[in-house]
């Protein structure tokens, strides 16, 4: 199933995705495509699957790497907007 086009070009938030490539519950193909959409229209959208994790993170270094991805997010999008 594709995102929705009309909820898609109402999202002004940057986003960060990062999940497992074995993620059962948010299958990879949907967190692509909802990155694809944003980009199509012109949003800012990444999105980060690390292998062989699931929905939580179960190693030590994805955990580590995706918390300081998320805080480097925040600091390139919101600090932005905070001055």
């Amino acid at each position: 199933m594709r995102p929705r086009r009309t909820y898609i070009k109402a999202a002004k938030a940057p986003l960060l995705s990062v999940q497992g490539q074995n993620d059962i519950r948010v299958p990879q193909e949907q967190a692509q495509q909802v990155t694809d959409a944003i980009k199509a229209e012109g949003g800012v959208a990444e999105v980060v699957f690390y292998p062989a994790e699931g929905h939580g993170f179960a190693k030590r270094e994805d955990q580590i790497d995706s918390l300081q991805r998320t805080i480097d997010w925040f600091d390139r999008y919101l600090r932005r907007t905070a001055r």
